[in-house]
């Protein structure tokens, strides 16, 4: 029997790059067996000033968490400060203040 022993805790932002070709940049609430347990996927899109992210699913519930299946995972890394401090101010508002951080 293999034993996976993920990288991440639950509420880490991460990157997950899908087989799809899709990048999704998520906070993980739990880790399942085959699924990891996700808040507010978004997906990473390019634009005029670079890249961005818009909601990956539109008419999902956005208070309730969705299951994100491991077997549709190619890569999954920490999110690079500077987006995941971006995400966490689209999703919720709040501004985070970290080193390197891009305060308006």
């Amino acid at each position: 029997m293999l034993i996976s022993r993920s990288k991440f805790d639950a509420g880490d932002v991460v990157t997950f790059k899908l087989v799809n070709g899709d990048e999704i940049v998520a906070k993980v609430i739990e880790i399942l067996g085959q699924d990891y347990v996700v808040e507010r996927p978004c997906v990473v899109v390019p634009n005029q000033q670079g890249i961005g992210i818009i909601q990956a699913m539109f008419t999902a519930n956005p208070g309730k968490s969705i299951d994100l299946s491991k077997n549709h995972i190619m890569m999954m890394a920490p999110t690079e400060d500077r987006m995941r401090d971006h995400y966490l101010q689209v999703t919720t508002g709040i501004q985070p203040v970290t080193k390197g951080s891009i305060i308006a």
